[in-house]
């Protein structure tokens, strides 16, 4: 019949064991167990609080004994021993290991010493031989630790904030069994789990009083999820018992409601705008003002799960009625976030929005205004900031004929398509004959207003007094005679414009092309000019001053002419 492999408890199998140790079976000599059971291995022992002594086995023992030797010379005697031991399971919140445990304190000889004494622990697995291991402690001294913690309120709320740890700490003679307060100044290590948007821990030491107490107070601001206290052993004949858990505190929450407002919404950087507004709380009566709130006003939006504050401008306090009203200060456009001073008591994160323009600096780029023969005046450039700021911007090109007094806008275009650095602009217009120009750029909520340096422009105005060709109907391919006069605007008055160069231009009927037929012809002193021409045929006919620096173009009216 096979043999079964169903466990029995650990309890029964070791009294059957002792039972039959006790009934003088006799028992194989100590070995060491052959490989297959090497499995059943001692890794360490303990002692509890209460003085019990513990062993760490691997495998599941028949019979386990402990005993607690006088020294560890080879004819050292047995002060207590025992193989009346029982499984415990580990506690991670108090670190008490996991291991075969004595069911009571081992009883030392009266007067033995306070100490460590070494232990021998004999083991059986299932199939294999007695065990014998040596390397263990049992620590016979005064037991000291934390008896009784407790906070002197369940919760912290937005105007109690503060708790008291109340504490006791103990010291147990296990020899006597007495107990008594601990000695006077005794350390108590304690650690607070603090929950508020993130863990963290706090860990602070108290002393204890004549009476073994010893008291922690603090502000929290979070809530306490546990802990624990644990003694710190000062003395050669003191050990510290394991530490025990600290009690949880709640935190009550409060709601909160505010409006707000700015007294302006576009400011120069490093300018200041007042926020004003009024906060509430509610109450077991209702929403009523809320004396004292902390506020802050923020670039960045209040997050719901975080306390962070993101981008700071300004800070303030409520007066008694709930309003308020304080400084901030924004150095670029973003949207505007009122709410109270993040705090682990509010329900929400409540908060007003709003929005602030804060125009940011710009130069100005390669800027070249000229003036054309035509009476155009055209400017290019570039507003050299940001791309995604100066991007759409509208530049204004201005002129003032009384010498900067006043100024018309004569024309504007767009700053676009640039790349990173700048963005270029433009722009033409109708001009004066004599005046100052410059560029303006309006303030917007993303660039400040800024102006150009002025530049003074200036053509001399010309006309064609006169222009005749005779005789009025000329044969083809015949002479003419070509004249006229050329005048300048000069000293508030029209007069000869000496020296002018002069071309003779034709468009044959049917085509749409001007030709030139003679040029370079120079006025005389009287800004007149005559001279001899071919007739091509029938057409349109006109005289063109040509170009020259300081005057402005000028043509006659055209001449149509019906060749013969």
């Amino acid at each position: 019949m096979p043999r079964t492999t169903r466990r029995l408890p650990h309890a029964f199998v070791r009294a059957a064991a002792v039972f039959a140790l006790s009934a003088g079976i006799a028992v194989p000599a100590v070995v060491t167990a052959p490989a297959a059971y090497a499995a059943g291995e001692v890794s360490a022992t303990f002692t509890t609080d209460d003085a019990k002594l513990g062993v760490q086995i691997s495998g599941d023992p028949l019979w386990l004994k402990v005993s607690v030797m006088s020294s560890a010379a080879p004819d050292a005697t047995v002060l207590a021993s025992t193989d009346a031991l029982t499984w415990h399971s580990g506690d991670n919140d108090t670190g008490r290991p996991y291991g075969y445990t004595t069911d009571t304190a081992p009883q030392l000889p009266e007067g033995t010493a306070y100490g460590t004494y070494p232990v021998v622990v004999e083991y059986r697995l299932s199939g294999g031989t007695v065990q014998r291991w040596t390397g263990g402690t049992y620590v016979h001294k005064l037991h000291t630790g934390v008896s009784t913690l407790s906070f002197d309120r369940k919760t912290t709320s937005l105007t109690e904030r503060k708790v008291v740890l109340s504490g006791l700490a103990t010291t147990w003679d296990p020899a006597t069994g007495t107990v008594t307060p601990a000695r006077p100044g005794t350390s108590v290590n304690v650690t607070f789990n603090l929950v508020s948007d993130q863990w963290k821990t706090l860990t602070t030491t108290a002393t204890t009083g004549e009476d073994g107490t010893f008291t922690v107070p603090f502000s929290p601001n979070a809530e306490i999820r546990g802990g624990t206290a644990v003694v710190v052993a000062q003395a050669a004949d003191t050990v510290a018992n394991l530490r025990t858990t600290v009690p949880s505190v709640g935190v009550e929450k409060t709601s909160y409601r505010l409006t707000a407002d700015l007294n302006k919404y576009r400011v120069q950087a490093g300018t200041n705008v007042t926020v004003t507004g009024r906060v509430e709380r509610l109450t077991p009566d209702g929403w009523k003002p809320y004396a004292g709130a902390p506020l802050i006003t923020t670039s960045g939006k209040p997050e719901y799960n975080s306390l962070a504050v993101s981008g700071l401008m300004g800070s303030g306090a409520a007066a008694a009625d709930g309003s308020f009203s304080y400084p901030a200060r924004a150095s670029y456009t973003t949207q505007v976030y009122t709410s109270l001073a993040p705090s682990v008591y509010y329900a929400t994160r409540a908060y007003d929005q709003g929005s602030i323009a804060v125009p940011q600096q710009f130069a100005w780029g390669g800027v070249r205004v000229a003036l054309d023969e035509y009476g155009t005046v055209r400017a290019t450039g570039k507003l050299s900031a940001n791309t995604f700021v100066c991007w759409d911007q509208y530049v204004f090109l201005q002129a003032s004929v009384d010498n900067g007094r006043t100024w018309k806008n004569l024309a504007n275009g767009k700053a676009e398509g640039g790349t990173e650095g700048g963005c270029p602009f433009d722009i033409s217009a109708p001009a004066y004959h004599n005046a100052m120009y410059r560029l303006y750029h309006y303030e917007t909520d993303q660039l400040v207003g800024k102006v150009t340096g002025t530049i003074r422009l200036s053509r001399i105005p010309t006309r064609f007094s006169a222009f005749t060709i005779s005789p009025s109907r000329p044969r083809v391919n015949s002479k003419m005679t070509v004249s006229g006069t050329v005048q300048q605007y000069t000293a508030g008055a029209w007069r000869p414009l000496k020296g002018a160069k002069v071309m003779l231009v034709f468009k044959p009927k049917g085509y749409s092309e001007w030709y030139w037929v003679t040029r370079d012809v120079a006025t005389g002193s009287n800004g007149s000019f005559s001279f001899r021409a071919t007739n091509y045929g029938d057409g349109t006919w006109a005289m063109v001053k040509q170009s020259a620096s300081g005057y402005f173009h000028s043509e006659t009216k055209v001449k149509y002419i019906d060749a013969l």
